[in-house]
């Protein structure tokens, strides 16, 4: 799966997203707290399903060899320090 991400969005500080709000956070250890608010065991964020999308992220920027996606960043901390450089 390749992801496009917008200049905006891999310009902002919060590398840690809930998935049930979509509020995000700069450190994994808030996202952590920030969970358990929503008071939903740890068991059903987790995927039910064993099928895992290897997902690729894409440099917004079409002169550079990231924007193609078969020199695409493998994670999302790694795309956003790439394009902040």
């Amino acid at each position: 799966e390749v992801v496009s991400l917008s200049p905006k969005t891999l310009m902002e500080s919060d590398r840690y997203v809930c998935e049930i709000c979509n509020q995000g956070f700069q450190r994994d250890q808030n996202l952590q707290m920030h969970r358990r608010r929503h008071k939903v065991p740890w068991k059903l964020l987790k995927r039910a399903t064993p099928e895992v999308r290897k997902r690729v992220y894409v440099c917004p920027e079409p002169s550079c060899l990231h924007h193609d996606p078969c020199h695409a960043l493998g994670d999302l901390v790694g795309i956003k320090k790439h394009f902040r450089r």
